[in-house]
């Protein structure tokens, strides 16, 4: 989970949003229990929301597991296991993104 986590940091990728899909990804945001809501009340107080530390995630990890009455590692290995998935499409929607913003400069 940190390997992926930090190679969302490093492409400057770990805002809140995008944890909150990669939750939602990895099933542990199911709109039941667990909503996207309550998910992001955990990154309230944080400074800034687009750039979340992974002790703050932990954390957020930590809470949503307890309240589940899951293990962190539980959590951790799923979030792992989604990574690469994650990061994939991540990767696809901004190559979608960029190829788009280059056709619309050519037609102007």
């Amino acid at each position: 989970m940190e390997e992926a986590f930090n190679k969302l940091k490093k492409d400057r990728r770990n805002s809140v949003d995008n944890l909150v899909k990669w939750m939602k990804d990895s099933k542990i945001i199911d709109g039941v229990k667990v909503t996207e809501e309550k998910a992001r009340k955990l990154f309230e107080d944080v400074s800034d929301s687009k750039n979340i530390e992974i002790e703050k995630f932990k954390e957020a990890l930590t809470k949503l597991a307890s309240e589940q009455q899951k293990t962190v590692e539980e959590f951790s290995n799923t979030l792992a296991t989604e990574g690469p998935k994650f990061l994939s499409a991540m990767v696809e929607a901004a190559s979608a993104a960029a190829s788009t913003f280059k056709e619309n400069l050519a037609k102007k």
